[in-house]
């Protein structure tokens, strides 16, 4: 779901490109490609020939989806349409296989972001990734004021969705009230059918938490009475999911700066889903630590977390001496 981190860009462009405009789109570079999760990042240009004669710069997200529940019935006669053996040892035999086209079940999903902004390409390229010590007073001199000059309009997405302009027929719950109130709807990376996969996010109405440094003992309502619907309601939308086989975490960096909290079905333990360790803060483990120890706990705990330097943020984080050393 998430747009996060998007630019600004000058443009009159107020619709999405049609099937035939999309095959209009010029291949530039690959960004980047994941073999393990079956992605791909490409940059490319796109322009409506119809609108004007400018192309702007686009990045398509490439995903091969896993296959439909009920594809394997008729897996091997109706969908495959040649097997290619590639080698065989003793009972063990290997094919590739080409299937059959069916609109019931695509092969792949793409998200497209166009007009792209320099942010977006970073965002989405190769990138060496670092393990970074984010201690209270680095937070306060460098980390905070990063946050605070991000201009709102990158998250005007996110308002969008709470005022119901946008994606309001995707809400599976909403909570009223400014101080505990919330909307839970599934997140852009789940297929909304396979249940082991299921992937949903809850975006907090009030607008002034924007991560979990933000987070007090004010706010335990919050995350209780979130905590609570969503462990209450997800069972009862998706019959088979128990109370315990979700994750509820947070992440910190956050993709964008307005609270917000992911749950993932346990056995949806995809890295694109981003539940690495030194990303993804559970819920539960939250709430006690501001229960339990500190009220202010994360005003006054260091965070440990991973960075890529194609992040805005790594160069000033790099420049505080927040990468992990043996002295730090």
């Amino acid at each position: 779901m998430s747009a996060a981190d998007q630019g600004t860009v000058e443009t009159t462009i107020n619709r999405a490109p049609t099937s035939e405009e999309l095959k209009k789109f010029k291949f530039v570079r690959l960004l980047s490609e994941d073999p393990r999760t079956k992605t791909a990042a490409i940059l490319g240009t796109l322009g409506f020939q119809s609108h004007d004669s400018v192309s702007h710069d686009a990045v398509i997200l490439l995903e091969k989806l896993h296959f439909g529940t009920d594809e394997f019935e008729m897996f091997t006669h109706d969908r495959v349409s040649q097997y290619n053996q590639l080698d065989k040892n003793d009972v063990y035999h290997w094919y590739n296989i080409l299937l059959n086209k069916n609109e019931k079940w695509p092969d792949a999903k793409v998200t497209l972001i166009w007009p792209a902004t320099e942010t977006h390409i970073k965002k989405y390229s190769f990138q060496q990734r670092f393990l970074v010590c984010e201690t209270p007073e680095i937070y306060e001199k460098v980390v905070k004021p990063h946050i605070d000059s991000i201009p709102q309009s990158r998250i005007q997405w996110v308002y969008n969705i709470l005022s119901k302009q946008s994606e309001s027929e995707k809400l599976i719950l909403e909570v009223e009230g400014e101080d505990k109130g919330f909307i839970l709807l599934p997140d852009m990376k789940w297929d909304n059918k396979t249940l082991e996969s299921l992937y949903l996010q809850v975006i907090v109405h009030r607008r002034d938490v924007r991560s979990l440094r933000d987070l007090n003992e004010t706010h335990l309502p919050l995350l209780k009475n979130l905590r609570q619907k969503v462990l209450e309601n997800v069972p009862k939308r998706y019959p088979g999911v128990g109370a315990d086989e979700l994750r509820l975490f947070v992440h910190y960096q956050p993709s964008y700066y307005h609270f917000h909290v992911h749950i993932m079905h346990i056995r949806n333990d995809s890295i694109a889903g981003g539940i690495a360790i030194a990303k993804a803060f559970l819920l539960d483990d939250i709430i006690e630590n501001i229960e339990k120890f500190a009220g202010d706990y994360y005003q006054r705990c260091n965070l440990t977390y991973i960075m890529g330097q194609n992040d805005a943020l790594f160069s000033k984080l790099n420049d505080a001496g927040a990468r992990v050393n043996p002295d730090c």
